[in-house]
């Protein structure tokens, strides 16, 4: 997900707040995005007009907004959103975490611990699928058999039928219906260690991180010798932008567990916190943007307009609609490379985060809103596929989303297809960071080729087809035999077929 300033032979390629305010914005996004919570006796419950409901002490309001507290934490709801207010007399408790908000989405890049294990069948087959399809009725007996019994055995085949029922969803593609059985079960088996690891994981890669934090906060509590809970916390903090409580859940993971990855980002997090303090925000219905100084405020919400118009474009081009509030930090030039660590050529970065480098910019340019549409097509893509996208599928997509075309490099290409120099797709799926620097332009140069190939020879719905069908099956051979009716060598080929011949000479 990088953006290149490299230049190959005078063809671009065109890669180039105050923290209290964090709570305010989130709570803008809790009231758009917010899924039911019971209402609870000690809370008052703000029934929204869109059905759902949000459990928290209502503190003060004003003509626009409602401001609520929960766990500690301040938040805002718009008045424009809310049906009406039960009030309670009591307070909500300290140590209740917030409501959790409904995302579909893809995983960022934060470290998370294995999936817990499934506890095997005897005769290594799942009871609790059958003809490749869940048993529903299994399912509903063992259901009936713990409800009324509550033995061991009732409550291990319970368990056990559920995690393979979510394991099963998960690998079709489907985490959201994963997520379902698992608080379907725990609903049952309450406070079960795996159950609820299993849950707090799939909700972080799914980033309903404050639905994690809801489950995993007490969970932590019950069971204070498990790295994995402070751990998966830490992501959940992280991936809300609440840097000082990262690193905190991260550090009591490490004490428990020493972990590389978690090392590494505690490191990033607090080179980010290094510079946040400084920062001021700006939000709107889909992003929340962090910029440094009143100089950069103007361009700053130039970029944020300039996001939306583009977040609409996408939307009707690829087909989806992002819920997953999406995150982008403005920095100067040097804060750019301290913070992400990337090669000179890397000119912007999304890692699930929106990274752009605005020295010496304070209006809006082409390039720039170019860098914003390349970028953003990357968060649609991470949330489309859940994350399965290969590198060069996802590059030569974004480049087709900006408007960049293989015309302007197109002898090159086909000098390239024709003697088979670069290397392959099937090369070029991992991130392209890893890239030899002389090969990193014909690497975007045949992303861009195999796209527009795929978008000329088949539609711009096929692109669409493979993005849904690829969280299911990520095997683009696989994939392209079932779409295309080319394997991965004969889809290379045809794509060397289509520059050779509009191209070469």
């Amino acid at each position: 997900m990088i953006h290149s300033n490299m230049r190959g032979s005078e063809q671009s390629f065109c890669r180039r707040c105050c923290p209290s305010s964090w709570w305010r914005w989130y709570g803008f996004v809790l009231a758009l995005t917010m899924v039911a919570v019971p209402p609870a006796a000690c809370a008052d419950v703000i029934y929204l007009k869109n059905g759902k409901t949000i459990v928290a002490e209502v503190i003060r309001e004003d003509v626009k907004q409602i401001f609520c507290q929960r766990g500690g934490a301040e938040f805002a709801i718009p008045r424009s959103l809310v049906e009406r207010i039960e009030k309670s007399t009591n307070p909500v408790p300290e140590d209740s975490p917030g409501a959790s908000p409904s995302q579909a989405a893809t995983p960022r890049n934060v470290p998370l611990p294995p999936p817990p294990a499934v506890e095997a069948s005897s005769d290594g087959n799942s009871p609790a699928i059958k003809d490749g399809a869940i048993d529903e009725v299994y399912l509903q007996r063992i259901d009936n058999e713990f409800i009324h019994t509550s033995a061991a055995e009732s409550r291990r085949l319970l368990k056990q039928g559920y995690q393979e029922a979510a394991l099963f969803l998960t690998r079709k593609g489907d985490p959201e219906g994963a997520i379902e059985r698992y608080r379907h079960a725990l609903r049952l088996l309450r406070e079960d260690e795996v159950l609820t690891l299993s849950l707090g994981y799939l909700l972080v890669k799914q980033n309903h991180y404050m639905e994690a934090m809801d489950l995993l906060l007490p969970a932590a509590d019950h069971h204070p010798k498990s790295a994995d809970f402070h751990l998966l916390l830490g992501s959940a903090f992280y991936g809300m932008e609440n840097l000082d409580q990262a690193i905190d859940e991260w550090k009591k993971a490490l004490a428990l567990h020493e972990n590389p990855r978690i090392r590494e980002a505690i490191e990033k997090a607090e080179r980010e916190r290094s510079v946040a303090g400084s920062y001021l925000e700006l939000r709107s219905e889909h992003f929340l943007l962090r910029y440094e100084g009143r100089e950069t405020e103007a361009l700053s919400e130039q970029v944020l307009k300039t996001l939306e118009v583009v977040f609409r474009d996408l939307q009707l081009d690829l087909d989806f609609f992002p819920t997953e509030t999406i995150i982008v930090l403005l920095y100067p030039s040097q804060a750019f490379r301290d913070i992400t660590r990337t090669p000179n050529w890397v000119g912007a970065m999304n890692d699930g985060k929106i990274r752009v480098p605005v020295s010496g910019l304070t209006v809006m340019t082409p390039e720039l809103a170019r860098v914003l549409k390349h970028e953003l097509a990357h968060s649609f893509v991470r949330q489309i596929t859940l994350g399965r996208c290969p590198t060069w599928f996802n590059e030569g997509l974004a480049q087709l989303e900006e408007g960049v075309t293989t015309a302007s490099l197109g002898s090159q290409l086909a000098k390239a297809f024709a003697s088979g120099r670069g290397p392959s797709y099937s090369g070029l799926e991992a991130p392209f960071v890893n890239l030899p620097q002389d090969q990193v332009a014909l690497a975007y140069g045949k992303s861009l080729a195999a796209l527009e190939y795929v978008r000329e020879t088949f539609g711009m719905g096929e692109i669409r087809r493979l993005l849904k069908a690829l969280p299911s099956n990520p095997d683009l051979n696989s994939l392209f035999q079932d779409e295309l009716r080319l394997s991965y060598p004969a889809f290379e080929q045809e794509v060397a077929n289509y520059i050779v011949k509009r191209y070469g000479s």
